[in-house]
């Protein structure tokens, strides 16, 4: 689905703001990027898929579905049935280019499908896309490779979309000479890259590796109980958007782990990225890499964990070791006391203590790392089980029980 070469509507002045005079709606709409978007979107149905004007709904309230809710939907598009009445086929949600299409806006998207109970739904942010169609067999959605013009849609045709075999692992004697060209591309493109450019060679190499391992979905993190969860399924690689705690966000892919605590059950997904503050680039400061493990909160998701590679993560030979300082942000509160943090990791997880630090676990680099490795699935669930001590210290700060 290619928006770039679509024709847009015309543009007029209203109270000295531009807006497009909608062909659907019939009105003046003020321009912002998602509308941009959804008026790019109008104009690919009509003129490429051939879907009449008179059959798409822009901003349909769910609540004309019974649903009891203020949402609206970008955009419906309708089928007459055999009972010559109006039914919704197609759902589409718009998002401006800057939102990242992730697993938030997916389930909002397929949210409006289940309640409308339409066969197709298609998310968009103008630079890339997703189609699902409803398979009433299966009971689910399965990803479809476009929207079907109008007539196929009305006899349920698509294609499916190939899902296409993992990529290989690269050799670990290549590892190095990938590295360097991808921080080369990255200095010259103006950006930093999963594994910062400012990290030590010895260092950024292993880190690559734990990141290749980590991105391995071939390979699965064994099920079972692991004293502070128990890991219900290694879910893969997913796509996601977690704030920092401080108006930040990420988004690229994670490992994912579904799991059980204390009868909760809870996703924690890990990443590795850069990771800079504001002004270091400016300054002439290096980024550097991070570890994140992050956590989908019942109200918000967000970082449990940031632990910093070059501040907390020691290489003698082929080994890493995987140390944290025990500092934590508690959201807009700030700061929280380390010492109260180590009193509650005592009573909860007193094995990974070492001295004033945290000790996380060990990995030999020395061959392509493997998530069902025994240092590797120790490393995984020290991070996890630390990392959920440190949400529930937050818990406790916010609540005022400390």
């Amino acid at each position: 689905m290619d928006l770039s070469k679509v024709k847009l509507p015309p543009i007029y002045m209203r109270n000295g703001r531009k807006c497009y005079l909608d062909p659907v709606r019939k009105k003046l709409i003020y321009i912002t990027p998602e509308e941009t978007i959804r008026q790019k979107v109008i104009s690919y149905l009509i003129s490429v898929l051939k879907v009449p004007s008179d059959m798409i709904i822009v901003e349909e309230p769910l609540s004309h579905y019974g649903v009891k809710t203020k949402d609206r939907a970008d955009i419906v598009i309708r089928s007459l049935t055999k009972n010559n009445e109006l039914a919704p086929l197609a759902v589409v949600e718009c998002k401006a280019e800057s939102v990242p299409l992730d697993e938030k806006a997916f389930f909002q998207a397929q949210g409006y499908s289940d309640s409308m109970e339409t066969t197709y739904t298609l998310i968009t942010n103008g630079a890339s896309y997703f189609c699902f169609k409803f398979d009433e067999a299966e009971n689910q959605y399965i990803e479809i490779k476009e929207l079907p013009a109008y007539e196929d849609m009305l006899t349920g045709e698509f294609i499916a979309e190939e899902i296409e075999a993992p990529p290989p692992r690269i050799p670990l004697d290549k590892l190095k000479d990938q590295l360097l060209l991808a921080f080369e591309d990255a200095k010259a493109n103006d950006y930093v890259g999963d594994i910062s450019y400012g990290t030590p060679l010895n260092l950024a190499v292993p880190l690559f590796n734990l990141w290749e391992g980590l991105l391995d979905v071939r390979v699965k993190m064994p099920v079972g109980d692991y004293g502070m969860f128990r890991l219900i399924e290694d879910y893969g690689v997913r796509m996601l958007t977690y704030g920092n705690g401080s108006g930040g966000h990420f988004f690229g892919p994670y490992r994912s782990f579904l799991v059980e605590i204390d009868g909760n059950t809870e996703f924690y997904s890990l990443c590795v990225t850069s990771y800079w503050k504001d002004g270091w680039l400016e300054k002439g400061k290096l980024p550097k890499t991070c570890i994140c493990v992050a956590h989908d909160d019942e109200e918000s998701s967000h970082h449990a964990l940031q632990l910093v590679a070059e501040d907390n993560v020691t290489v003698s030979g082929d080994t890493l070791k995987f140390y944290h300082h025990g500092r934590i942000a508690v959201g807009r509160i700030g700061s929280g006391k380390k010492s109260e943090l180590l009193n509650l990791v005592r009573q909860r997880y007193p094995k990974i203590i070492k001295g004033d630090q945290y000790y996380l676990g060990s990995v030999r680099s020395d061959h392509p790392l493997r998530l069902d490795e025994p240092d590797m699935v120790d490393l995984v669930v020290n991070l996890i089980s630390y990392s959920i001590v440190r949400d529930e210290y937050r818990q406790t700060v916010k609540s005022g029980k400390q």
